[in-house]
């Protein structure tokens, strides 16, 4: 039997808008940046050469000034004449000598690793954020939708009215219209899961019965709270700040309220109507269960591991204990400009900070970061203004991204290394330093092979990063730092 029906597709991204080509850009731009190291390389290579063809014609004219004087004896040149034994040294000079592998060293490394994160669900934007990202020695995280599930749900709802219970000034139901209304205007997640939470309260006859309506004056205080006018009575939903700045005294019960929800890890609001608190809503959401696990490994990296919310401190706190974070390492109450001014002073202390977002009012700490980086599933102004971006929503890539970074760079050390050392060593025997003890000359022809073999060397070298294997065990998840470093 064959059933026929009609399917309707909400289109998101076409063509270039998608996300599969968005991610491609990423890496494309990626592996054709530069890294601020390259310039180090830049600069050696600008001055190798001409260089190399001053010790080739010296190498040349030294050996012909000692033939000519006969400090060499004939019989190391029998068969050729001076001159042509001579310059035999200064070609060999310039055959031997590798610009090439001091310029194939930073981006052959840098295009195989954005190949190999981006394998792995790490985006890299550039080759600066990849430098920095290596050096990061401080993470700072943002709570919710980051360190936590993102998706919180109401577990508490406690009215506050000091007015009489069997005559309240507001009705249960017009509180959750009120609320829900209100909130559906907020971007932020604890607005959507309280607007999800009046929905399935009022349930679908009522909320048809009585739509949302559309907030007048409404205003967004970010990481404090919302208010506007609906059918023209004034309605606030937010945290103690937020309503200290909107004039709403506290009562003692709700203080009490939201001090125990607070001390259980969850997430307190006020809602005021007409000016008076009317209820407390808690918000319960619970920690990612790898958090703790990426925050114990981070911690084993060498990196010192904060958290910023706009929550309360005793909510932050109780959060921050759960994933292994002390009381020294939780920015409570923050805004985001009192994100950016943390960040700013992690910075002063000389570290190089990473900032790990999902949210619109991250952005700005992202921005400012040293190294910026976004969960793909957050906003997508958060993910432009990364640096770093995580295709998957686990955040166990976060010790990826900066593993891979640091693999990369030290790949990039070793590549200059090897390029350095092999024209150390090569250009003085093709000059014949050591002909008097091993009366050998190198020919031109073996020259040319070693000089070939020094870039596909360097070229090996970089895509040995496609061995890379990510400190996460499927069965185990992050392996215990002791065993990654012992696999290097």
């Amino acid at each position: 039997m064959v059933v026929e029906g009609s399917a309707y597709l909400r289109v998101t991204g076409v063509g270039e808008d998608t996300a599969v080509n968005r991610i491609a850009r990423l890496v494309e731009g990626a592996q054709t940046s530069k890294v601020p190291i390259q310039a180090f390389a830049d600069k050696v290579s600008a001055a190798f050469v001409p260089s190399v063809v001053a010790i080739a014609i010296i190498a040349a004219a030294i050996w012909g000034i000692l033939c000519g004087v006969g400090v060499v004896p004939p019989v190391w040149y029998e068969g050729q004449s001076p001159a042509t034994f001579s310059i035999l040294f200064g070609v060999t000079v310039l055959v031997i000598s590798c610009p090439c592998a001091l310029g194939l060293a930073t981006p052959t490394a840098v295009m195989v690793g954005t190949g190999v994160g981006a394998k792995h669900g790490v985006l890299i934007k550039g080759g600066e954020a990849l430098q920095h990202a290596a050096k990061v020695d401080a993470v700072i995280f943002d709570k919710t939708g980051t360190l936590t599930i993102g998706h919180p749900i109401v577990s508490d709802v406690v009215r506050i009215s000091d007015s009489d219970e069997t005559s309240p000034a507001v009705t249960t139901e017009e509180l959750l219209w009120l609320t829900g209304s209100l909130e559906r205007s907020s971007e932020h997640p604890l607005g959507s899961s309280i607007v999800r939470y009046v929905e399935q309260t009022l349930g679908p006859e009522r909320t048809l019965a009585r739509p949302f309506a559309e907030p007048e004056s409404f205003v967004a205080m970010t990481g404090r709270g919302v208010s506007g006018e609906l059918d023209g009575t004034p309605v606030a939903v937010g945290n103690r700040a937020f309503m200290e700045t909107s004039s709403v005294a506290l009562p003692k019960l709700a203080e009490a309220t939201m001090s125990t929800l607070e001390a259980e890890g969850k997430t307190a609001l006020l809602v005021a109507v007409r000016g008076e608190a009317v209820a407390v809503f808690g918000l319960s959401d619970m920690p990612r269960p790898e958090g703790r696990q990426t925050v114990t490994f981070l911690k084993d990296m060498g990196i010192a591991v904060y958290m910023a919310t706009g929550d309360q401190a005793v909510t932050a706190a109780a959060v921050g204990k759960e994933l292994g974070l002390g009381p020294n390492c939780v920015l409570a109450s923050a805004s985001p400009a009192e994100k950016v001014q943390f960040l700013k002073k992690l910075q002063a202390e000389g570290k190089t900070v990473a900032m790990v977002g999902d949210g619109i009012n991250d952005s700005p700490a992202l921005a400012a970061a040293d190294v910026g980086v976004a969960i793909a599933a957050g906003a997508e102004v958060a993910v432009e203004a990364a640096d770093l971006v995580l295709v998957r929503d686990d955040l166990v890539d976060v010790v990826v991204a900066l593993d891979l970074s640091r693999h990369i760079f030290r790949r990039i050390r070793w590549n200059f290394v090897w390029a350095l050392v092999y024209n150390c060593l090569g250009i003085p025997i093709a000059a014949g330093v050591f002909y008097p003890w091993m009366q050998m000359s190198l020919p031109p022809t073996v020259a040319a092979i070693a000089m070939a073999a020094s870039s596909v060397s360097v070229v090996t070298s970089s895509l040995m990063l496609k061995l890379y294997k990510p400190p996460v065990s499927k069965e185990k998840g992050l392996l215990p730092w002791r065993e990654v470093q012992s696999a290097w």
